[in-house]
């Protein structure tokens, strides 16, 4: 019976939480529009591809198709990394309020209120990317990898906010080192520079994965070794946060 009590008392706070970060990131204008952008970055991409490689191919020759698979992942990468960022700042915020000392404290505990920052930001890093494959429609990507891809984000987004909630001291600094992280972007273009170094040096960035993913479906071994990079990085920086508190 207690312990029955126990979870429900956890999964209100939980839902609680969740409710209030709905509050807070509409009152802030950069979260606002962050957990919206990747909406309307979406819909961009598909007037701009709609027009875009006919006009290439008609006035210049150039077939852009060859490089669909590195631009798909350059979105998924960038859906992640705005995610990331509102985890982030919604964990600066709390940090400063001493909020998340306070849940803390509570049945939810240390991990349970970490669950809950990185899954709010998480999820729709997922349905994002679900949406940005299936919408999009330039690539073909089977529908295991379509789910390895989306969880592959949502992992990343996780990762995004615990490096920029552990790098930054607020969130005028969060939203600088959020700018310099976007460079990690970069790794999931690395194979088009055709340098053996700067591909060896990409193997421990999440990016390069993603791309691995997308270009490389069938491949059993990639998608083991994609997952295994992201789960690195994010157990690793859970460690680390668990462990500062």
């Amino acid at each position: 019976m207690k312990k029955k009590q126990s979870i429900k008392i956890k999964n209100m706070i939980f839902f609680t939480h969740y409710k209030n970060d709905v509050r807070q990131v509409f009152r802030d204008p950069v979260m606002g529009i962050l957990i919206f952008a990747p909406f309307l970055m979406i819909a961009l991409f598909k007037i701009i591809f709609f027009f875009l490689p006919p006009f290439l191919i008609s006035r210049l020759s150039f077939d852009i198709s060859p490089f669909y698979q590195y631009i798909l992942s350059g979105i998924i990468v960038m859906i992640s990394g705005m995610m990331g960022i509102v985890t982030g700042f919604l964990m600066i915020d709390e940090r400063d309020g001493n909020i998340s000392e306070l849940i803390s404290v509570t049945p939810l505990g240390k991990s349970g209120y970490l669950i809950n920052r990185l899954s709010f930001a998480a999820l729709p890093s997922l349905v994002y990317s679900i949406a940005a494959i299936l919408f999009l429609d330039f690539v073909s990507v089977p529908k295991l990898n379509i789910v390895i891809i989306s969880i592959l984000s949502s992992i990343y987004s996780a990762v995004i906010g615990l490096l920029i909630y552990s790098g930054a001291d607020n969130k005028v600094k969060g939203l600088t080192f959020a700018k310099g992280l976007n460079s990690l972007s970069l790794f999931a273009f690395s194979d088009l520079f055709a340098l053996a170094w700067l591909t060896i040096i990409s193997w421990a960035f999440p990016p390069y994965w993603v791309t691995m993913v997308i270009k490389n479906p069938q491949s059993t071994p990639v998608a083991l070794i994609a997952i295994a990079i992201h789960l690195v990085w994010l157990l690793t920086l859970i460690f680390r946060y668990l462990k500062s508190r």
